[in-house]
């Protein structure tokens, strides 16, 4: 082999040695990449855990008018002492009915009879036990005259005698029937203990004692209660040691207390806080409950005794501009006392809109002559009227809007302030011409302010029964109230309310204002709190996580 040829056989071993090594790092290059290592599982949060310890506080708006639960049917005094009691029935956030002290029931003779099987293993705070002849003993202490109980109106009509069947069986057998009977037994149906209630006879409001999640410890009045765990509790001892109900009527040292830390819950902040209080971090729950705002008037006493002069005041109260300006728009115009969402609500009913020139028309045509003061008088009589208030700011405020309105169409008003316990003794008692009164039903199907113009209801300020103009009217209000609440089709039921909802109208017997929105307030480290729709928080199950 010559020496060119053998140039060319090397130069072919270098070629080949070449796509030898370059085919075999494009084979290294196509091999799949090796996995990469997983990585590690996302790690799931564990929800914080409840943690017994610490006082809750929270604040409401006035003193109870009683620790006695027979003795108070008001929400502030609820709202204060419903952690030391438990009633026969409760009403849960749907506004169903449900077992509590009584674990089931059953109703009997076509709606004539309730019997209720009780827990067993219920004891008072004073370690005594819960069993049938302690309801029958608490429902016969409410139904007698002599002791005067906030709910004897409402139960008298209805229960003819309780029945102690065996020792956790106890019987209601009814007057009449009562569609409402179990909603009402839901707030009427707090026990207290017989023997203590026997012990400190009429001192036993200063030494209550129920069977609830918390035992009374002190009052203050003006300051607040103090309440210690009941580790003794039938549904188990509470988390927190105790709780501090502190009275605090302002809404504005309400804000300031929570902002500051003081506060846990705050029940019935402002609508004009809420933005205020979110910033700040802080938890506000609203609902819109059962409860209707009205201008109350004294039907029987004063100027407003007349049907021109109640005429006039709803046409001069601008309505539209209150919830703008003092609600911040956290409420519903009413209409004839019943929310849009209740099934008693009737559009057909006439809407009452503001209007001055209609006020001042009917005060002329009624005789009332304004002045050059600008004060109008009939028969040298001054139409003055006399508006009384609790001292809740928000209720001040409305008030002096309402005299302001009524100042402009010829009316002179008069504004007293009271505490709250006082500003009810003085509505019950007639004390007033009017009012921006107040009430919350128990559930949406019970707003329609029937109850509160029966002429023998605790709730009744009208003072209709002393009025002999209205006494027809007032006697066909009490047939609508005790027949609807006999009456179980709902479309009877609808088309009779209807008519009391006319007959207010007509005979103007209350100004309906609007159904609020309400607001309470939480510190965001407050736990496991329930909020029932009608304004009442759950304490029970609350764990401070901080």
């Amino acid at each position: 082999m010559n020496h060119r040829n053998r140039g060319l056989v090397r130069l072919a071993l270098i070629v080949l040695v070449a796509l030898l090594v370059s085919t075999a790092a494009a084979c290294q290059r196509a091999e799949p990449p090796k996995p990469a290592p997983a990585a590690p599982a996302p790690t799931v949060p564990t929800p914080p855990q409840p943690k017994p310890g610490g006082t809750l506080v929270l604040a409401v708006g006035g003193n109870p008018v009683s620790l006695d639960p027979a003795l108070m049917r008001d929400w502030i005094s609820r709202q204060a002492i419903i952690n030391m009691y438990d009633s026969l029935v409760d009403l849960n956030e749907k506004e169903e009915v449900v077992p509590s002290l009584a674990k089931s029931w059953r109703v009997e003779e076509g709606g004539l009879r309730y019997v209720f099987e009780l827990r067993d293993d219920v004891l008072f705070h004073d370690g005594t036990r819960f069993n049938a002849e302690a309801v029958k003993f608490n429902y016969d202490r409410m139904l007698d005259p002599a002791f005067n109980s906030r709910n004897l109106a409402t139960l008298s009509p209805v229960i003819a005698r309780v029945e102690v069947l065996g020792e956790f069986t106890v019987a209601f057998n009814l007057k009449r029937i009562d569609v409402d009977f179990l909603t009402e037994m839901s707030w009427s149906g707090l026990m207290v203990s017989p023997t203590a209630a026997r012990l400190h006879g009429v001192d036993f409001a200063r030494n209550p004692v129920g069977t609830g999640p918390f035992a009374f410890k002190a009052f203050e009045p003006d300051s607040h209660l103090d309440l210690v765990r009941n580790d003794k509790y039938w549904r188990g001892a509470p988390l927190v040691d105790g709780i501090r109900v502190r009275i605090i009527p302002e809404a504005s040292t309400r804000n300031v207390e929570l902002e500051a830390g003081n506060l846990h819950i705050s029940y019935h902040a402002s609508a004009k806080d809420r933005e205020r209080l979110k910033r700040a971090g802080l938890v506000v729950e609203e609902r819109t409950t059962a409860s209707f705002q009205m201008l109350s008037f004294n039907l029987a006493d004063g100027p407003t005794a007349e049907l021109a002069v109640r005429n006039a005041i709803a046409r001069a109260i601008d309505r539209d501009i209150i919830i703008q300006q003092v609600l911040h728009g956290a409420a519903q115009k009413s209409r004839a006392g019943v929310p849009s969402t209740s099934p008693y609500y009737h559009a057909d009913v006439p809407m009452i809109e503001y209007n001055t020139k209609e006020a001042e028309r009917i005060l002329d045509q009624a005789g009332w002559v304004k002045g050059a003061d600008g004060i109008r008088r009939k028969g040298g009589e001054l139409l003055k009227i006399k508006l009384v208030t609790s001292d809740a700011e928000e209720r001040v405020l409305i008030s002096q809007i309402i005299q302001e309105q009524l100042n402009l169409v010829g009316f002179s008003v008069e504004i007293v302030t009271l505490e709250w316990g006082a500003y009810l003794d003085a509505m019950r008692a007639g004390n007033y011409h009017i009012s921006y009164w107040s009430l919350g039903g128990t559930a949406l199907r019970s707003s329609n302010g029937t109850a509160n113009m029966k002429s023998d209801a605790h709730w009744n300020v009208s003072q209709i029964r002393r009025q002999p103009a209205l006494a027809d009217v007032s006697a066909r209000i009490d047939v609508i109230v005790d027949t609807a609440s006999q009456t179980v089709d709902d479309q009877t039921r609808f088309n009779m309310l209807k008519e009391f909802q006319m007959l207010s109208y007509e005979h103007q017997l209350i100004f309906w204002l609007w159904h609020v929105q309400s607001h309470h307030v939480f510190q965001p480290y407050v736990k496991d709190y329930i909020l029932y729709n009608y304004n009442i928080i759950w304490t029970y199950d609350v764990w401070l996580d901080r």
